[in-house]
């Protein structure tokens, strides 16, 4: 006591009081709100629905494409603009052309025969209902092989000769192996540079626009030139001519080589209309300071921005990111307080300087009945939606995608279905190879098979009320990889973690607050009746995590607990799975901190381990009907429910 008593004096006089005691506390860092009990039902809102177990959980009931993928009409073909399969030549100018004009005329979809196309310049489809349809993986082949010189930097925006002005994007392309730093110049005036740091994985792009060179460079006929400098000290150079003007407003839209095929959406417009009002969890109603150019019908997202009050409060390292994010529908507005579709998920407090604002997506496009695969090691994704709603992939493969395969990033309600990913050719740091859902809202991946790819299932940065069911993961771990990700469900999956590709060996991971790349992981994800395999822990939850729901579930673990969490994970509820832990030495529960409390541990099985269904600093709320057994094979558990996304879907008909 003496000794203590000593330490906690020290610490006060030398201002590390703070420190000590996050250490000392057995308490999360907020009140808790969302394990709500059965007959707590006057705490629960429309962002929560009571399951026929007793729990309750996240509402899933607006997931994917609303209304369900649509069946849209054929109105043209990529021959009849200059596409032609088996000839090796760039069918790019013809893919685009023809979403176009398709998109042009109200929509539709454009048709690729049987053979193989090639695309030599990413395509960006920009108009809405466009759908790009093959005639079935086996019979139509995309190949895309666009590739940067190995002798000399090029710029992919401008075209050489182009009128430069502020708001032109300028793109420079360098071979990415080794690559050190690209510098953007007009004349021998720099407006840009790019240096690799820890995560910029295997980047061979940047972009700078003319804003930067006002100031710098005067009107009139100039060299674009662009710069690239290697790990050994080689530098490769290239140039365009350009005619530089401060007045011109470029109104072309630029060219986008994040994948090879993007449905890109314009994204946020207009001002940013801070809330008057803390927006709750569960609010179907939000009162603005104003309500300046919104209409019925409109598209907003809400953004609570990562303020220095919010990342102390939930330990937040990350020097970067979106975390607390949603997108909904305008459907009614009344002065300054604005109805929207869904009910908010997570808390947008006014002390963070919450606002909404208009954005402007992409809408009911697709992809669909096809192969696509890529040729070159370039940074390259196959597709993405990006602002996208409404948007879908279906029945299409996959094969050595240069960054993801199919991916959404900004999206709400999108849909990947029926689909093959292959092995991606680079699985370094800095966010490559993955599967799933990045800043994406209400979105849904199913009947799903991938190999090789890096982290897959994945949640990331924002993300929230997703769901990814049905599917089989080989050679990958499942993620929640980043950004406060919040309410998505995993469930019906098989996921085979392995160490290799990039992976991290776990069943399952959450980031942790400390992680300076990645932050924290928000509220009530769920893990629902899935079989996962891994070297180490079936799941690993890095803290800051709040009543997750682990049910119904087979982990087979190598070396490592069924499942740790630590640093104010707390409130979970861990309920009828199966452990088989295979060292001999492992619990199947680690509540590392003594923060971790709540947590209710209830009718699962314990094959192998140390035999200890709970270890830790923390002690849990509830254990209870738990066995614990000699290690050996043991079955997957049978739920009466095996879908509670289905079972959600039905009890809305029915209600």
């Amino acid at each position: 006591m003496r000794l203590r008593t000593f330490l906690l004096s020290s610490l006060i006089l030398s201002g590390s009081l703070g420190a000590f005691a996050a250490e000392l506390t057995d308490t999360p860092p907020w009140k808790g709100q969302y394990k709500i009990k059965p007959h707590g039902t006057n705490r629960m809102t429309p962002a929560d629905v009571l399951g026929p177990d007793g729990i309750v959980y996240p509402n899933w009931t607006k997931c994917g494409v609303q209304g369900g993928i649509p069946e849209i009409e054929a109105v043209t073909s990529i021959e009849k603009f200059g596409g032609k399969a088996n000839d090796d030549v760039d069918d790019s100018e013809a893919l685009s052309k023809a979403c176009e004009a398709a998109g042009g005329n109200g929509g539709g979809a454009i048709l690729l025969g049987e053979g193989t196309y090639y695309l030599d310049r990413p395509v960006t489809v920009r108009r809405d209902n466009v759908v790009i349809r093959g005639k079935g993986p086996r019979r139509t082949r995309l190949i895309f092989r666009y590739a940067v010189p190995e002798n000399t930097v090029v710029f992919y925006s401008p075209a050489a000769g182009s009128t430069v002005g502020p708001n032109t994007r300028i793109e420079m392309h360098s071979k990415p192996a080794n690559l050190a730093k690209m510098t953007i110049m007009i004349d021998d005036a720099v407006i840009g540079t790019w240096a690799r740091g820890k995560h910029s994985g295997n980047t061979f792009n940047f972009a700078a626009s003319g804003r930067d060179a006002v100031g710098k460079v005067t009107n009139g006929e100039r060299m674009l030139r662009g710069v690239a400098e290697y790990a050994d000290g080689s530098k490769l150079a290239g140039e365009i001519p350009i005619v530089f003007d401060s007045a011109f407003r470029d109104s072309k839209p630029a060219a986008d080589s994040r994948a090879a095929i993007t449905f890109a959406g314009k994204g946020t417009i207009g001002r940013r209309l801070k809330l008057e009002a803390d927006g709750r969890r569960g609010d179907m109603k939000l009162k603005l300071t104003s309500t300046e150019g919104l209409s019925v019908g409109d598209c907003i997202r809400i953004d609570g921005p990562a303020t220095e009050r919010w990342k102390k409060l939930t330990k937040n390292a990350c020097l970067w990111g979106s975390y607390r994010m949603y997108e909904l529908v305008v459907t009614g507005i009344e002065g300054n307080t604005v109805t929207v579709n869904q009910p908010l998920r997570i808390e947008f407090p006014i002390i963070d300087g919450a606002y909404v604002q208009k954005l402007l997506p992409i809408r009911r496009c697709g992809i669909e009945g096809l192969y696509l695969e890529q040729t070159e090691n370039l940074w390259i994704s196959g597709v993405i939606f990006y602002n996208g709603w409404n948007c879908w992939a279906k029945g299409v493969t996959v094969k050595k995608c240069g960054r993801f395969p199919v991916y959404g990033s900004m999206a709400k309600w999108c849909e990947i279905r029926d689909c093959v990913f292959d092995d991606a050719w680079f699985k370094g740091g800095g966010g490559t190879a993955y599967t799933g859902w990045d800043r994406c809202w209400d979105c849904l991946i199913e009947n799903v098979e991938t190999f090789k790819m890096r982290h897959a299932p994945l949640f990331q940065w924002a993300a929230s009320g997703c769901v990814i069911r049905k599917s089989v993961f080989h050679e990958s771990d499942g993620q929640w990889h980043a950004g406060w990700t919040n309410e998505n469900l995993i469930e019906q999956c098989v996921i085979e973690s392995v160490r290799g590709h990039g992976g991290y060996g776990y069943g399952m991971w959450a980031s942790p607050p400390e992680d300076a790349a990645h932050g924290p992981n928000g509220p009530r994800n769920v893990v629902y009746n899935c079989d996962v395999s891994s070297p180490r822990a079936g799941l690993w939850m890095g803290g800051m995590n709040e009543n997750w729901l682990i049910v119904h579930n087979r982990f087979v673990v190598d070396n490592g607990p069924g499942v740790l969490a630590k640093t104010s994970s707390f409130d979970h509820i861990i309920k009828d799975n199966v452990f088989v832990l295979k060292d001999g030495k492992s619990p199947m529960i680690s509540l590392a901190t003594a923060d971790c409390i709540g947590t209710e541990v209830v009718d699962n099985e314990l094959r192998g381990g140390s035999g200890k269904i709970v270890s830790g600093k923390a002690r849990p709320a509830v254990v209870k009907d738990n066995k614990a057994l000699q290690l050996g094979s043991a079955p997957r558990p049978s739920p009466k429910v095996p879908s509670i996304y289905k079972w959600q879907l039905q009890h809305a008909a029915r209600n």
